[in-house]
């Protein structure tokens, strides 16, 4: 029984992808939903990011190797004019001296002795249903590609092979999916969660100023659950919500997360998911006594090749965007005020996605972006339901392509 929950709890995240997944293609003449510049205002984008670059490889030359430049500071202003303008009232982040075109691919090196490792059972009887789990992916796969009786699919892409390894010993189960995902579930601590939420108790969000307050804190609990994921290769975490959790006698943090390379987030940039797209993140329970849970989807990637390239700042960007209000490929009222502003590597997604089954990309490539939103929670308690513009805006960092507008 206690498998079956594990399974099930799998299985609701690949139906939420497929869920949102759910949709008619891109057209032909459109990239994840964004037309993209043609002729001179192609040319003057390709203008701007590179003079931008020249501007950055110059300063990076008087850098010593390792340093970062110093951070842009905070941005206060109005891009646009008239009736289509976007507000920017944000922190720039400092740009970092190298970033690259990365190419993941599946971790071959996610085995059976590395599934062992992250069981880390006290039991000397440990059951392998490595089958089972296999057929259960199958069968989920085969589930959500089948058309309803309305003739609709759940479809979506997965990052990685067909691959499945599960074990578990009665009290905990861990398992690897396609050499990308990775799960892990001690069903005593979960128990505690379920006790915890049928309470009612007090939820908590923390924010970044107080990771490091209380006897138990949320910093604690991350250094917890980056010791659980050492054995996957897995050494930093870029949190994007964490909640503490208290009822009936237990306390917990429920934590959101990103995977990292270069000290840099892995951020599809919207709240919503597109057909063709690969959302690597991760989500965990965490008491002070160990990791109740932990999911890894489309996490595990290994960096097969590494491209260097030379980032656009934000100043170049500002002027981007003037061009793409102005041209009308990018629309806004000015009234939602944008207050983050964040490097981000971003999935590059299949523009042509498969329409008939589940999707099994065999790599997955990042190109960096400059990432310009407002957080969904703040949109719905703002109360900008009629207001005309995107919540996320990701252009590409070396290329000036808006990549995002949504």
């Amino acid at each position: 029984m206690k498998r079956n929950k594990v399974f099930l709890r799998m299985a609701a995240m690949f139906c939420a992808l497929g869920l949102t997944g759910c949709q008619k293609a891109p057209d032909a003449a459109e990239e994840n939903g964004i037309v993209h510049a043609q002729g001179d205002m192609e040319r003057q984008i390709q203008d701007i990011a590179a003079a931008g670059s020249q501007e950055q490889t110059q300063e990076q030359t008087q850098e010593e190797a390792g340093t970062q430049q110093q951070a842009a500071g905070w941005y206060q202003g109005t891009v646009g004019t008239g009736e289509n303008m976007i507000n920017i009232n944000a922190e720039i982040p400092a740009m970092p001296n190298e970033l690259h075109f990365i190419t993941l691919k599946p971790d071959e090196g996610l085995d059976g002795d590395v599934l062992l490792a992250f069981l880390d059972s006290e039991s000397g009887s440990v059951e392998d249903t490595s089958q089972e789990f296999l057929q259960e992916i199958e069968e989920s796969d085969r589930h959500n590609s089948t058309p309803d009786e309305n003739g609709e699919r759940c479809l979506y892409s997965k990052f990685g092979d067909h691959s499945a390894n599960r074990l578990g010993d009665g009290k905990k189960e861990a398992s690897f999916a396609s050499h990308t995902w990775a799960s892990y579930v001690d069903h005593e601590l979960m128990e505690k969660c379920f006790e915890a939420y049928r309470e009612d108790g007090k939820t908590t969000l923390i924010t970044l100023d107080a990771m490091d307050e209380g006897s138990f804190s949320a910093d604690r609990a991350g250094e917890i659950l980056l010791d659980k994921l050492k054995v996957l290769g897995v050494d930093e975490l870029d949190f994007q919500k964490i909640y503490y959790y208290e009822g009936g006698g237990y306390s917990f943090y429920q934590m959101e997360f990103l995977p990292v390379y270069d000290g840099i987030a892995v951020s599809i940039g919207a709240d919503s998911y597109a057909l063709g797209q690969v959302w690597p993140n991760g989500y965990a329970n965490v008491f002070q006594e160990g990791v109740a849970e932990v999911h890894l989807v489309n996490f595990c990637g290994r960096a097969a090749a590494k491209e260097p390239v030379t980032v656009i700042s934000f100043e170049q960007v500002l002027e981007i965007l003037e061009l793409y209000l102005d041209n009308g490929m990018l629309k806004s009222d000015g009234r939602i005020v944008y207050d983050r502003v964040e490097l981000n590597y971003y999935p590059i997604p299949n523009p042509a996605p498969a329409l008939d089954g589940i999707e099994y990309k065999p790599e997955l490539v990042l190109t960096p972006v400059w990432h310009i939103y407002m957080p969904l929670d703040e949109y719905v308690e703002g109360d900008y339901g009629d207001a005309v513009g995107p919540t996320h805006i990701c252009v590409n960092a070396v290329t000036g392509e808006l990549e995002e507008a949504d």
